[in-house]
């Protein structure tokens, strides 16, 4: 299947901008019996899950404590990246926030600084649930005039994630999104893992306010266990329904919680056997063509939407830290 022009352009755009300088090659050595052994099948190791980050709500998210700094948050992620050895990592902004609060250009600087691409998630995040049609594509529109002044040639940033994963509650407003979306040339950037991130980011705020040591120690415990099971199911759910494994997208933003907690999930996903691959390599793959084409008033990760189109039961889900229990830390 062909890739979607948005999709191509974005593919070339990215690895005109990311890619390292060319180096002088070696020629490879003769090949050995034992390194023929090594390449048979049988000996082959198990291919890794092959795993894109990105990061929603740049510059900022999340409620704000004591001491916060929100430079230091986007600042921890990138040295994760680093340390992870990360392919470039899609940031999606909402435009309002900077011009909320200035000083937080700073975190989109840096991160495009660190050699990161930029995406539209919308100027002020709006519930395609609760504006109208013509209201949320203007928003859309608007999202443009940062990404214009930080991040040159459009094809990198014409990529679009949706607030809150809501795609459209009736079939009027979820083509009239996606017709926009297409005569302005944008690739959809979908989700397969999402293990709610964000409901981590207030208690976090609370137990740090009480500087309690102990409850956020534990608060992340819970984000990279949650993370890591969801990472489990959707490779099952996955390959239920697409009958292998495909590549993924992780939604995760930039809160503190996040950034508190990032080195430890990158380190677990990788015991897990992923590889890290950037958005435009996952988008390529032909599970994220098929269009669920029904309206729904609840954001959903990809895999959740096509079971439900197609009428597949997916394995049992994994129990999760219920928001509940997290609204109750630190009170």
């Amino acid at each position: 299947m062909p890739r979607p022009p948005a999709l191509a352009a974005l593919t070339v755009a990215l690895a005109a901008a990311c890619s390292p300088a060319p180096s002088s090659t070696r020629p490879s050595p003769p090949a050995t019996a034992s390194s023929a052994l090594a390449a048979s099948p049988q000996a082959r190791p198990a291919p890794p899950l092959e795993v894109a980050v990105t990061v929603d709500d740049l510059p900022t998210h999340g409620p704000a404590f004591a001491g916060i700094d929100r430079v230091e948050i986007a600042e921890r992620l990138l040295a994760a990246f680093r340390a992870h050895k990360l392919p470039p990592v899609y940031g999606f902004v909402n435009g309002k926030k900077v011009d909320d609060e200035p000083a937080s250009l700073a975190v989109l600087q840096r991160w495009v600084g660190a050699g990161h691409p930029l995406g539209n998630h919308t100027y002020s995040h709006p519930s395609l649930n609760a504006v109208e049609l013509a209201d949320y594509l203007a928003d859309i529109d608007r999202g443009e005039e940062i990404l214009r002044r930080l991040v040159p040639g459009e094809a990198i940033w014409k990529v679009y994630r949706y607030p809150f994963l809501f795609e459209g509650p009736t079939m009027e407003k979820r083509e009239g999104v996606r017709r926009h979306l297409a005569a302005r040339r944008y690739a959809v950037a979908e989700v397969t893992i999402d293990g709610d991130d964000w409901a981590w980011n207030p208690p976090f705020a609370r137990c740090s306010d009480r500087g309690d040591r102990a409850a956020l120690a534990e608060l992340r415990r819970g984000y990279v266990e949650t993370h890591v099971s969801e990472l489990r199911y959707v490779r099952e759910a996955t390959r239920a329904l697409a009958g292998r494994d495909v590549k993924h997208v992780l939604l995760l933003h930039i809160g503190a919680a996040d950034a508190d907690a990032i080195d430890e999930l990158l380190t677990a996903y990788e015991r897990e056997g992923v590889r890290f691959i950037d958005l435009p390599a996952a988008m390529a793959d032909p599970f994220y063509a098929e269009d669920p084409a029904r309206p729904s008033r609840a954001g959903a990760a990809l895999p959740y939407q096509l079971a439900k189109a197609r009428g597949v039961a997916l394995p049992p889900a994994p129990k999760r830290l219920a928001e509940e229990a997290l609204e109750g830390t630190c009170r």
